[in-house]
C-alpha cells in the first residue's frame, strides 16, 4: 500500500468510527506489510511455449504416448487393500512320508512349517504447483470463465492433468516391478556372483546396481533379495533377446518351471515379460520356416489380443528388457490401502489468498513376492 493511500483511507474511516486516524492508518500499514506476497518461494510447474489466440486453434492436443497401467487395470497379480500396516503373510509348506504301520508307539516324521513376514506398505505422493494466470492468453484461456476471478481451465484440467494422472499411474506400475532401495541395492551389490541357484546372478546384481534408489523394493529386487537373505527364485541366466533367439530363450524359462506348477488346477502360471517382446514374437512367427504353433497370437493388434507360449499367458508389463518372469498371478502381491488411491487426485489453491494452484496424488504401495521357490526369473 502507498503511503498517500494510507492516509486518504486512515481519514474516511476516522472520520466514519471516530476513532483516532494515526491508529487506523498504522493497521492499514501493518496489513499492507503481512498481505504482500511472498516472491520466490514456490516454483511454477507449467512450461509452456504459449501462441496468443488471434484465430483457431487445432483441437485435439497431441498428447505424450503412455503405456496403460495394465498391472492394476487387467489385475495382472494378486491385490491386498484395506492394508494399514503390519499385516501378517502368512505361507505354509508341509513334508510327509510314508512310514511302516505299528501298533505300539509311532515316531513322528516330515514336517509342518509356516512362515510369517509382516507387511507395511509405504506411503507416497506426487505433488506439483502451477500458476493457471500464465495461461490465459493461450488456446487453454477459451475455456476459462468470464471475469478475472476465474483462470482455471476446463480444457487444461482435463487434457495436461489428465495426462500428468495417467503418468502417476503408469510410473507406479513401473515402480511396483522395478523399484530398489538404497540398503536392497547395497545389500545385493555385497552378494558374490556366481551361476549356482544359491549365489546371485552376474546379471541380476548388474541390473540391481543401474536402478535409482526408491521408496521400496519392486518384484524383480524381491526376487533377487527377499527379506534379509538371497531370494530362493529359480534364476535362468539370460542373454540380449532377439527375434532370432526369442524362442530358445522362452524354452529356457518353460524348462525351468517347476512340473507342480504347470500341472496346477487351481491357478495357472502367467508369463510377465517386457513391452518388446511382442515385437520379437511377431517377427519369429513370421518366419516361414519357423514352428507356427509355439508363440500363439489371437486378435493381433487389437485391444483383446492374447498371446500365450505352449499354453502359458504372456502379459507385457514395464519389467526390464531381457527378463522375463513366470509364476503363478496370486503369488505377486501389490498391497495397498486403497486400490483406486492410485487414480485420485486432488488440485486446489496453495492458499486462500493465492490464485496459484497444487496438485497432488497420495497413495500406499508393497510388493511381496511368495512361494518364491515356485517362481522362475530369467535376467539377460
Amino acid at each position: 500500500m502507498s503511503i498517500l493511500f494510507i492516509a486518504v483511507m486512515a481519514v474516511l474511516i476516522s472520520s466514519l468510527f471516530q476513532v483516532n486516524p494515526l491508529l487506523v492508518a498504522g493497521s492499514l500499514a501493518l496489513i499492507g506489510i503481512v498481505a504482500q506476497p511472498v516472491k520466490g518461494v514456490f516454483a511454477m510447474a507449467i512450461t509452456a511455449t504459449i501462441v496468443d489466440i488471434r484465430g483457431k486453434a487445432y483441437e485435439p492436443i497431441i498428447e505424450e504416448l503412455l503405456f496403460e497401467n495394465k498391472t492394476v487395470g487387467e489385475e495382472l497379480v494378486a491385490f491386498a487393500d484395506d492394508i494399514k500396516a503390519n499385516t501378517i503373510v502368512t505361507e505354509a509348506s508341509t513334508v510327509v512320508a510314508m512310514q511302516a504301520y505299528t501298533s505300539g508307539l509311532p515316531s513322528a516324521s516330515g514336517s509342518l512349517v509356516t512362515s510369517d513376514v509382516a507387511i507395511t506398505p509405504v506411503k507416497v505422493m506426487y505433488y506439483q504447483e502451477f500458476d493457471p494466470n500464465v495461461l490465459r492468453s493461450s488456446r487453454f484461456g477459451r475455456t476459462m470463465k468470464a471475469g478475472a476471478w476465474n483462470t482455471t481451465s476446463t480444457e487444461f484440467e482435463k487434457v495436461v492433468l489428465g495426462l500428468y494422472g495417467r503418468k502417476i499411474s503408469f510410473d507406479a506400475e513401473s515402480k511396483f516391478w522395478n523399484g530398489i532401495t538404497a540398503a536392497t541395492q547395497t545389500a545385493i551389490a555385497a552378494l558374490t556372483p556366481g551361476t549356482a541357484q544359491t549365489s546371485v546372478g552376474a546379471a541380476e546384481q548388474t541390473y540391481a546396481a543401474s536402478l535409482t534408489a526408491g521408496q521400496f523394493d519392486g518384484v524383480c529386487s524381491r526376487l533377487i533379495y527377499n527379506n534379509g537373505a538371497l531370494g530362493t527364485r529359480i534364476k535362468v541366466a539370460g542373454t540380449t533377446i532377439t527375434a532370432a533367439n526369442v524362442k530358445a530363450e522362452y524354452d529356457k524359462v518353460y524348462a525351468a518351471i517347476p512340473a507342480v506348477v504347470l500341472n496346477s488346477k487351481a491357478e495357472p502360471p502367467r508369463i510377465y515379460a517386457p513391452y518388446s517382446h511382442i515385437q520379437f514374437i511377431n517377427q519369429f512367427n513370421n518366419v516361414a520356416t519357423n514352428f507356427k504353433n509355439v508363440f500363439i497370437v489371437t486378435d493381433e493388434g487389437k485391444p483383446s489380443q492374447k498371446v500365450t507360449f505352449y499354453g502359458i499367458e504372456i502379459v507385457f508389463v514395464p519389467v526390464p528388457e531381457n527378463c522375463i518372469i513366470c509364476a503363478v498371478p496370486s503369488y505377486i502381491l501389490w498391497a495397498t490401502d486403497l486400490v483406486s488411491d492410485i487414480n485420485y487426485m486432488e488440485m486446489n489453491k496453495i492458499a486462500n489468498n493465492r490464485d496459484d494452484m497444487f496438485v497432488k496424488n497420495v497413495f500406499t504401495i508393497f510388493a511381496h513376492v511368495m512361494n518364491q521357490k515356485f517362481n522362475v526369473y530369467y535376467q539377460g
